[in-house]
């Protein structure tokens, strides 16, 4: 399983993350940023001091059983 984690940077500087699990193997650098993008210029998740400004980072952390 792929889980994708995003970073981002609140107005108050701080790291924010949001984690998704199950992604497609073949995502593009592309996708994720313009997802990032999106979710900073919808302003759909927080407000204030909270409200997700930057993108920080992300990351996929690709995990495969070893045991089935």
């Amino acid at each position: 399983m792929n889980t994708l984690t995003m970073t981002f940077l609140t107005k108050e500087g701080k790291k924010w993350n949001l984690r998704l699990p199950k992604v497609r193997e073949d995502i593009l650098d592309e996708e994720v940023e313009a997802l990032m993008s999106a979710i900073i210029s919808k302003n759909v998740l927080f407000e204030g001091e909270k409200e997700l400004v930057e993108i920080e980072s992300a990351s996929i952390n690709r995990e495969e059983e070893l045991i089935a």
